[in-house]
């Protein structure tokens, strides 16, 4: 009986927010986007780059409903529950004739029905920025970061959907049950264009991300700090094609460890003029392990825990590729890798191999459909663990209805499973399903200056 209710009050919830959301936009709708025509045709797709509107400051609202077959993420201690959540959208974009900013920040809360105790504030930010200081001289700035629980994330739309990054950075294919995790990692890039056809550009990253609200964090997750720096030299052979050469230097830290990555790689891009496009890089990575692993010492005995340290080399190989269309209806991109990062918590340094697609279909005037997915499967690089590896599958479905200029419904479907082979201390087993039903609301749109 206490489910139905609740069942119900999450329908009542829902409805009541559809239809306070729903009058103001009919009212005033001289400061939205005009309705699509009538004309299915002409219907086009929205894209995750369009989210927040040139020139404009935006305020989103969203709420969703949904259920999770295991709430924790963790098979040894799997709970289902009905969830609440109740989000926000600021997002800003100024551009000027030699600069653009934007800026993107949101929160959210979730409300777990069956789990007193467990409800979770979670935040999402970033950053970017570009200055062109001279004719051919540009410089850009990023940073992400975020603050959530699990696998939590906040309810994204067709506006925003992440993919699978080429470049090797923080490890985003492993799940992380129990966990409380603070990840940022920010980005200096500098751009010069030396001739008609050439270009160099020179770049910086740091990220760390950090573990909390798990006991003996510092014996089973590893907080990681990563630091990058790179040059790239592309030249362009032809109007749709380009070619290069780049250098990777890598340092990945897991407190007293410190693992090292160098790596030469050749480049080429495409951009078709139909809207096709096709990106590859690969080369060598000489790889310098130097990792320091505390484990149990004999029971009564001191020290509790024995510190052993492993010194090595290796070389391996790396690349990646992406193979992407885009029309105004559908977009669709393909994305593989084979690149050295970090364990992503659970390891040190290992060799992720990953696959990831998404989908975006405009179906009609109103509907939209979204399908995504990774495939991950990352392996130690340090004998100390014993040939551990990590496996990881997600994916998701999603049809979007517009129901007005301001107003989108959306019911989806997430799968995700994760595996663990080997000497890893902490137990990552999990299987994960996830249906929900929401809403996304544009509560206001500010122009800045002209557009």
């Amino acid at each position: 009986m206490g489910s139905g209710k609740t069942g119900l009050t999450s329908l009542a919830l829902l409805l009541l927010f559809a239809v306070i959301a729903y009058s103001p936009a009919r009212a005033q709708e001289t400061q939205s986007t005009p309705e699509a025509p009538q004309d299915d045709s002409s219907r086009q797709l929205h894209y995750a780059d369009e989210s927040t509107p040139q020139n404009n400051f935006v305020f989103d609202l969203n709420e969703q409903t949904a259920y999770d077959d295991n709430a924790y993420s963790d098979n040894a201690h799997r709970v289902g529950s009905s969830i609440i959540q109740g989000g926000a959208h600021f997002g800003l974009q100024v551009d000027h004739e030699r600069s653009e900013m934007s800026f993107d920040y949101q929160p959210e809360g979730l409300f777990y029905v069956n789990i007193p105790g467990y409800n979770q504030a979670n935040q999402n930010l970033s950053f970017n920025a570009r200055f062109d200081v001279a004719r051919h001289f540009q410089l850009r700035f990023q940073d992400t970061g975020f603050y959530y629980t699990g696998i939590s994330s906040p309810a994204l739309n067709s506006y925003a959907s992440p993919q699978l990054s080429l470049s090797p950075s923080l490890n985003q294919t492993t799940l992380f049950p129990l966990a409380r995790i603070f990840s940022d990692e920010g980005r200096v890039e500098a751009t010069y264009q030396a001739s008609r056809r050439s270009q160099f550009d020179f770049y910086g990253t740091a990220g760390n991300r950090n573990f909390s609200g798990v006991a003996n964090t510092d014996e089973n997750l590893f907080n990681t700090q990563t630091y990058r720096g790179g040059m790239d030299y592309t030249y362009r052979i032809s109007a749709t094609s380009t070619i290069g050469i780049s250098a990777l230097h890598q340092n990945l830290r897991f407190g007293p460890s410190m693992d090292e990555i160098e790596s030469p790689e050749l480049t080429y891009a495409w951009q078709g003029k139909s809207g096709a496009s096709f990106s590859f890089y690969g080369g060598p990575d000489d790889v310098r392990l130097n990792d320091l692993l505390y484990f149990p010492g004999v029971a009564g005995s001191a020290p509790a825990y024995v510190g052993v340290r492993n010194h090595g080399s290796k070389w391996l190989a790396g690349g990646g590729a992406s193979l992407g269309w885009r029309s105004t209806r559908t977009s669709v991109v393909l994305t593989g890798q084979r690149a050295v990062s970090d364990g992503g918590g659970f390891l040190t340094a290992v060799m992720n191999n990953a696959g990831g697609f998404d989908l975006r279909q405009s179906m009609s005037r109103h509907w939209d459909f979204l399908l995504s997915g990774v495939v991950a499967y990352s392996t130690s690089l340090s004998p100390l663990f014993g040939n551990a590896a990590i496996e990881d599958q997600t994916g998701s479905a999603k049809f979007e209805r517009q129901i007005s200029s301001r107003l989108v419904a959306q019911v989806g479907y997430t799968a995700g499973r994760q595996r663990e082979t080997g000497a890893i201390p902490f137990l990552v087993d999990m299987n994960r399903n996830y249906v929900s039903l929401g809403f996304f609301y544009r509560l206001g749109q500010v122009p800045l200056g002209r557009h």
